[in-house]
């Protein structure tokens, strides 16, 4: 993860519930930090707060790799981006440093559709939030590439 790219970096403070048994963050809590990013983010871009009407997106493929582990008290930087978009799904890269040293935490990629959950059905990505991704990102994202296997 190239944490230089990231235009958004969220500050988690490890709590005691995000442990496991032997005094490290347990593994499923990436995903919260994860999404506790992913709604930052999704604030950060459209410039407003965030409703369950506006999450119309399903996790379709995530993945995480850990690199050291987080300790109680510690506060880690999670950097995020989108790094793919496509006509109806995009991929979120994201980073975790422990932020004051610096010590690479984790690395994560999910990948997200747009979904009509009444329709049951995928849809296309909105052009306003493609053009506030773009902008956000200063990137023009190309809708027929496909998203890269995630590799790290």
């Amino acid at each position: 993860m190239d944490f230089s790219a990231c235009r958004l970096t969220v500050p988690i403070e490890v709590r005691f519930s995000d442990l496991d048994a032997l005094g490290h963050v347990n593994n499923a809590t990436y995903f919260i930090y994860y999404e506790i990013a992913r709604v930052a983010y999704l604030r950060a871009v459209t410039g407003k707060p965030v409703t369950l009407e506006d999450i119309k997106l399903v996790i379709v493929d995530a993945a995480c790799r850990y690199r050291s582990p987080a300790l109680l008290g510690e506060v880690l930087a999670v950097a995020i981006r989108v790094s793919a978009m496509r006509r109806s799904s995009f991929a979120f890269e994201y980073g975790i440093r422990e932020q004051s040293g610096g010590r690479l935490v984790a690395e994560g990629r999910t990948v997200q559709t747009v979904f009509d959950h009444h329709r049951q059905r995928v849809m296309p990505i909105g052009a306003e939030f493609r053009a506030q991704v773009e902008r956000f990102e200063g990137l023009a994202f190309n809708p027929q590439a496909p998203i890269p296997p995630w590799t790290r």
